[in-house]
């Protein structure tokens, strides 16, 4: 993976004159080349910030994978109130695995349905966000 190099810009000038010590005047960096782990201090600290930049923001989300959060709107007060505790406590620990994988024979689509009943408003309200 090549990211431009964060220290000088892409363009492979290091202040004036000098070659960029980051990039080698390449202007890019090469994460898989072994001269990357040999970058220092606040020129690592930047780079490493550039890298976890182009990792966020170049990740999708996979299909029929949630937010807990989302998962959470879904839920009927009153059914969930209705639940036993062991239930109650699957349901908190699904959501607090931060995403909740809904995809056919997933862990958390078969649980949440089968805790809920597949006749129940929460199942609809799932069902509904599927769509």
């Amino acid at each position: 993976m090549k990211v431009i190099c964060p220290v000088c810009g892409g363009d492979g000038i290091y202040g004036e004159v000098n070659p960029c010590p980051a990039c080698g005047e390449d202007g890019k960096i090469d994460l898989t080349d072994n001269a990357f782990k040999h970058v220092r201090g606040t020129n690592r600290r930047l780079l490493m910030g550039v890298i976890w930049d182009k990792l966020l923001t170049n990740t999708t989300m996979p299909t029929n994978v949630f937010e807990s959060y989302k998962i959470l709107e879904c839920l009927d007060p009153t059914e969930h109130a209705a639940l036993t505790v062991t239930k109650k406590d699957g349901v908190r620990i699904l959501l607090s695995c931060g995403l909740v994988d809904l995809n056919d024979g997933k862990a958390g689509k078969v649980r949440l349905w089968n805790w809920f009943g597949a006749e129940s408003d929460t199942v609809a309200n799932l069902t509904a966000l599927l769509a």
